[in-house]
């Protein structure tokens, strides 16, 4: 696992700990029978030992273990605190201090600590202890400590939430200033007005850069449920995490912590076997959850897989009948459409509610939130051999490339990562000979739909050519029909509220420079309804 992006984490965690070792120290000094102090201390080396252990510093971690170990002593009470004891105890922070300087500036950890260590050993047993120890004379570990500020600061994120939504704020002006100065104004300034929008991008992605972070900050207690969740139940689990360093937005992941939780319970409480059906499926007895990220272009895609018992889309079926919905409609929807159904609210094929699962309620949860943020649900299943579930989800919701496209006077927007190419077509060239119109596109039937007939707007007058937006949604080419292009912009996306949240196929609303407001459409969905 590459550990270097978290060297600036690490480097200020132990720059604290560091802090809070001399403080104790200082004060242990004059109160060398303090047991709080002690127990600080002893969690403030335990946590630079682990730490460094992690980031792949072997010497820091073993020589943080030796100091560990003095003040094991201390707590327990095999040795007495003296000034000796403080007086190596400092030399060791000293020393911890010099590791951490060589670290930050890249430089190999060649610190000779063999005097010190002996030292603590002698302490530790008794024996005849070397001369009193001190730091090592490269100029790099022999410097006193000195004022200094940490390079690394801990900020609130609600902090950065903000920057976003005033950095937002200023799109929405650049945008509107292009227009005013395209043809108003003399070069000079359009010139400033250009500059300008390079610098709002610049911060935009330096805010964006300090708001994303790894995948595995939202993941680190899923093992710790996993094994809850086995004792509950006799289960034997195994969870795997695969690509857990990908970074993303952190309010993507904030949207993601419900749904996480809520699909691994369902394969652990309704996937995954006892041990012994297992057995009598001729599984092996541990079943397995694997949770894998990866990123493509703007999105990311989170897949989880179990072995366990499937999903029977016979049994989905007659829930769904029994929910109310008509059999007629059943027939017309593929597998996948049909498992999706498994995220309606109330429509639950636990056979028992447990204290975790059954009421439900959790997949529309899933959905829900996933859809939230522009994101796409899916489900695959094979009976006896498990279940995947794929979520596709934005890197980051707020600030987005899109396709402004015309529908008579009014405007929407589609995500550029979403489409292939515009393009005219003539009318002829699209067929009417399947269910769904089509035309030929790079050798494949791209199916095509009226944006109009979606946003329920009068059909539109009658042109030739057509103007065909060629989208790539849920791995399918489609094409959208739209009354004409008007460019690309960044826009600055804000969630809906209610009741406008449950319109079909839209996920969030931008303001223009002029102050019209502009739906972003997702394309997903556009082609399912």
């Amino acid at each position: 696992m590459d550990t270097s992006q978290y060297k600036a984490l690490f480097l200020q965690e132990t720059e604290e700990h560091l802090k809070g070792v001399t403080e104790e120290l200082l004060h242990l000094e004059n109160a060398p029978d303090d047991s709080a102090a002690i127990d600080n201390l002893f969690r403030h080396f335990h946590s630079i030992k682990g730490m460094s252990a992690s980031m792949g510093y072997e010497g820091m971690a073993s020589f943080s273990h030796q100091l560990e170990d003095l003040l094991d002593g201390l707590r327990k009470k095999r040795i007495t605190g003296t000034q000796e004891i403080m007086d190596t105890l400092l030399t060791g922070a000293d020393i911890l201090q010099a590791f951490t300087r060589l670290i930050a500036e890249d430089k190999p950890c060649d610190i000779d600590t063999s005097l010190i260590s002996s030292r603590i050993k002698a302490i530790l047993t008794s024996e005849e202890k070397p001369p009193a120890p001190s730091l090592p004379s490269s100029p790099v570990q022999a410097a006193m400590p000195k004022l200094g500020l940490p390079a690394t600061m801990k900020v609130d994120g609600k902090i950065f939430d903000n920057f976003m939504g005033s950095v937002g704020e200023l799109f929405t002006v650049r945008s509107r200033l292009k227009g005013i100065v395209t043809n108003s104004f003399p070069v000079e300034f359009q010139e400033a007005a250009h500059q300008l929008g390079r610098i709002i991008e610049d911060l935009y992605y330096s805010v964006i850069t300090a708001r994303m972070i790894p995948f595995e900050d939202l993941t680190q207690n899923l093992p710790r449920i996993v094994r809850d969740m086995c004792k509950q139940s006799g289960k034997d689990v195994e969870l795997l995490i695969h690509g857990s360093d990908v970074k993303l937005d952190r309010a993507v992941l904030e949207h993601m912590t419900d749904p996480l939780v809520h699909i691994i319970r369902n394969a652990v409480d309704h996937g995954i076997e006892t041990p012994e059906e297992r057995a009598r499926l001729g599984k092996p007895a541990k079943g397995h959850i694997t949770v894998a990220v990866a990123r493509q272009r703007d999105n990311i895609i989170i897949e989880i897989n179990d072995d366990g018992r499937g999903i029977d889309i016979n049994k989905v079926k007659e829930k769904a009948m029994l929910s109310g919905i008509p059999e007629g409609r059943l027939h017309t929807m593929s597998e996948k459409e049909i498992l999706l159904l498994v995220c309606t609210p109330g429509l639950s094929l636990a056979k028992e509610i447990t204290a975790s699962s059954g009421r439900g309620v959790g997949m529309d949860v899933v959905k829900a939130n996933v859809e939230a943020i522009g994101g796409r649900v899916e489900i695959s299943s094979v009976v006896k051999q498990g279940t995947k579930i794929i979520l596709e989800i934005p890197v980051t919701i707020s600030i987005v490339k899109v396709l402004l496209v015309s529908l008579g006077d009014e405007l929407f927007a589609l995500p550029i990562s979403k489409v292939l190419k515009v393009l005219d077509v003539d009318i002829s060239d699209i067929k009417s000979d399947k269910p769904l119109p089509y035309f030929i596109y790079d050798d494949i039937e791209a199916p095509v739909m009226e944006l109009r007939s979606v946003m329920a707007m009068p059909p539109p007058p009658q042109k030739n050519p057509v103007s065909i937006v060629i989208i790539d949604a849920k791995d399918k080419i489609s094409g959208i029909i739209v009354d004409d292009f008007e460019g690309e912009i960044d826009a600055y996306i804000k969630p809906l509220s209610q009741p406008m949240a449950r319109m079909k196929a839209v996920i969030g609303v931008t303001v223009l420079g002029d102050g019209r407001p502009v739906f972003l459409l997702d394309p997903a969905a556009l082609i399912n309804v």
